[in-house]
């Protein structure tokens, strides 16, 4: 099953964007605090485990174990919009 995870700050607006893009590409992403209150020791464990930039917001794309997209910061900046509805066209199954 395909699952979305957003790796966030609180309070970070380009986290809030990643989490609104995926929204209205029709996906309801997992957001997993790695700063503020709501940051746990798991979200932090797993964020560096798929990450190696340490800046929020990182989204991971995966089916089960297996990772099958990631992007950061620099790649949610841009028009992300066209590329997540590119991407979901391409592994969602039919």
């Amino acid at each position: 099953m395909l699952n979305f995870q957003v790796f966030a700050k609180e309070n970070c607006e380009l986290c809030r964007k990643a989490q609104d893009v995926l929204s209205r590409a029709g996906v309801a992403p997992e957001v997993r605090y790695v700063e503020g209150s709501a940051a746990t020791p798991e979200n932090l464990a797993d964020f560096a485990w798929y990450d190696w930039t340490d800046t929020p917001p990182l989204v991971v794309a995966s089916d089960g174990e297996k990772i099958l997209g990631r992007w950061v910061a620099a790649d949610i900046k841009t028009a992300w919009l066209p590329e997540v509805k590119r991407w979901l066209a391409e592994h969602q199954p039919a």
